[in-house]
């Protein structure tokens, strides 16, 4: 009985350490921008059976935007295309910028990012994090995609509240850089994911503490679409002068 009780010991004790080993293989992995190959190639199968029309909002992003299932049908009247993908960090929107965002000729560029990049294992600055946004503004600039750049600020969730003072930091520099580039710009949506009491709002968050609930995305939506508006109408406005 006791070599029985041994035995199982060992085989619960090696089955932990594998799936240990697993999720820290996971980790480590996801951050390579290849990981994230089927995700595209599987955007690019849904382009070729479907093409969308040029000129959409493009929103880009990682699990916020991957799992914003009523995008389309919350951003009327306003055409918008939903490239989120995995929990994708900046760079790996830089690195499948010619396949994500150039093909669409997009009107707007909505870029919610930045939160996994400092959930990274490896651990990532919010001057990391700028850096990284600067480049992917770069990059999309050489592959000739004009349209202007909305950054959405990075969201605060419970399950990542030990990390809110560096995302804060980092919004604040999110801030000065749409500030400084023209045509770049930035929305704070902080304040309602908070109450009078300085606590988040646990109905804007689903059971995992991270992501978005129905609720959450309405909030988004709020947010968002009079920005957005002001954006393309400016971008307009703009084009009728010249």
């Amino acid at each position: 009985m006791g070599r029985i009780a041994i035995s199982w010991a060992a085989l619960i004790g090696g089955t932990l350490v594998l799936l240990f080993g697993f999720l820290v293989y996971v980790l480590f992995a996801s951050g390579e921008p290849s990981y994230w190959e089927g995700d595209i190639a599987a955007f690019e199968r849904r382009d070729i059976s479907n093409p969308p029309e040029k000129g959409a909002v493009l929103f880009i992003g990682g699990r916020d935007v991957r799992l914003w299932e009523t995008l389309g049908a919350d951003m009327m009247p306003f055409d918008a295309l939903n490239r989120g993908f995995g929990g994708a960090r900046i760079a790996h929107l830089t690195h499948y910028a010619a396949r994500i965002v150039k093909p669409y000729e997009p009107s707007l560029i909505v870029v919610m990012a930045g939160d996994e990049d400092l959930a990274d294992v490896r651990g990532r600055r919010p001057e990391d994090v700028l850096a990284q946004m600067q480049i992917f503004l770069a990059a999309i600039r050489a592959h000739e995609v004009e349209a202007p750049v909305l950054i959405v600020s990075v969201p605060p969730a419970p399950m990542r509240m030990s990390r809110w003072p560096g995302a804060k930091r980092t919004n604040a520099l999110l801030r000065q850089l749409a500030e400084d580039r023209a045509p770049v710009h930035f929305i704070d949506l902080t304040p309602g994911f908070f109450t009078e009491e300085d606590e988040l709002k646990d109905e804007l968050f689903r059971w995992d503490g991270m992501s978005l609930s129905k609720q959450g995305y309405a909030y988004l939506t709020r947010q968002l679409k009079p920005k957005i508006r002001e954006i393309l109408q400016s971008r307009k406005s703009g084009a009728q002068t010249q």
